[in-house]
């Protein structure tokens, strides 16, 4: 007999392993969460670099923001230390004067919602960023309340908990055809045997397009890879700095012990499934380095030590969340952007909440709809990094 649950999650990174947290802490924990992978969260989740910020350009990201670090707050007693939400801000700097505008637009925006953001005129810039070169900076803006996130660790977190109250995993399981039951549940062939359930949730990263065509349908997203580099040793700079963004270039920085993390969106990385380290890519991002942040770049690149992931990026670098039209019981929790980790406990619980109650009350969700491609009502994030 095949086994029957209350929902599948399909897919064991930070996204997945909190839509089981919060659907645990709802009740329902006849739960099962799918892994394609032998460990949880080794995928995606544990390449990730760990920002989380407020400082957006769309009402929706903000608030999906700001609803993740009010539950990050909530469950900070439970998590313990070390801490997986550190507040050491995120600082964004810029030598044009028109993008210094633009910033300082973003930060009304930002503040009519609740968030905490100082619009930083050339001196408070340069006495914020000793660490880098700051004769030709204009201003920026700085966000407290933003900071860091131990990717692995609140992944750790959702999913012992989850286990704890009766998920259950399976890991090395791959999800090989979906097929809608006459009973009205879904029901999907996997590598240990059919699954049914009346609820799917589709938290499958990169892949998750791969998943969503079994049942037809388009899920418009892309993998593409994202680098990070570690220096080499800097003792030059502060133990601890803000998360720190050259917004003209993109490059952004912080500390990864005694040395530095450099993470740079390409371009023109062009989408697939390779994550493998390119060694060329400190090549790209040498001149840039040298300018903002010399120290770094003098300290040089450790090659053994960087490397590089998977963001799934849609269209207008928005996730799609919540139910399929026309397709009862299949959810989406897709193509974040590179924001999953960030905004993986608000998606969670919203999700959870709508599978439980109908709808759900963390946050609205309807800016995300799946559908919002073919309705042409796409919105655009411009704050990408």
């Amino acid at each position: 007999m095949p086994e029957r649950y209350e929902v599948v999650v399909v897919g064991a990174g930070v996204v997945g392993c909190s839509v089981a947290f919060h659907l645990a802490r709802l009740g329902r924990s006849r739960v099962c969460l799918i892994e394609r992978e032998r460990l949880p969260a080794c995928g995606s989740t544990a390449r990730a670099n760990g920002g989380i910020r407020a400082q957006f350009t769309t009402e929706v990201n903000v608030r999906m923001s700001l609803a993740s670090m009010a539950i990050l707050d909530e469950l900070a007693a439970e998590i313990g230390e070390p801490p997986v939400y550190r507040k050491a801000g995120y600082l964004f700097l810029t030598a044009d004067p028109a993008r210094a505008a633009v910033m300082a637009d973003a930060a009304a925006l930002q503040r009519s919602l609740g968030v905490i953001v100082d619009v930083l005129d050339a001196d408070t810039a340069r006495r914020l960023a000793p660490f880098a070169t700051t004769e030709d900076l204009v201003g920026g803006t700085f966000g407290a309340r933003d900071g860091f996130l131990d990717p692995g660790g609140l992944a750790s977190f959702f999913l012992r908990e989850a286990l704890g109250s009766g998920v259950r995993l399976l890991a090395s399981t791959e999800v090989t055809a979906i097929r809608r039951d006459p009973s009205g549940d879904i029901v999907l062939r996997t590598s240990a045997g059919a699954i049914h359930a009346p609820a799917v949730v589709n938290a499958a990263g990169p892949r998750a397009g791969l998943l969503a065509a079994m049942l037809d349908v388009p899920l418009p997203l892309r993998p593409v890879r994202r680098h990070i580099v570690l220096s080499g040793p800097c003792p030059e700079w502060p133990a601890l700095i803000p998360m720190t963004v050259d917004a003209d270039t993109g490059l952004l920085v912080r500390r990864e012990g005694d040395r530095v993390a450099v993470a740079w969106s390409d371009p023109d990385e062009p989408p697939g499934f390779d994550d493998a380290f390119d060694p060329d890519f400190p090549l790209r991002i040498a001149a840039p380095l040298e300018h903002r942040f010399p120290a770094a770049a003098a300290a040089g690149v450790d090659l053994s030590r960087s490397w590089a992931g998977l963001y799934a990026v849609t269209p207008d670098h928005h996730a799609i969340l919540g139910p399929v039209p026309g397709l009862e019981g299949f959810l989406l929790a897709n193509g974040f952007s590179g924001h999953g980790v960030m905004h993986s406990p608000a998606a969670g619980r919203a999700l959870a909440e709508l599978i439980v109650t109908g709808r759900s009350h963390i946050a609205d969700l309807a800016p995300l709809a799946p559908d919002r491609f073919s309705r042409g009502a796409t919105i655009h994030e411009t704050m990408v990094l």
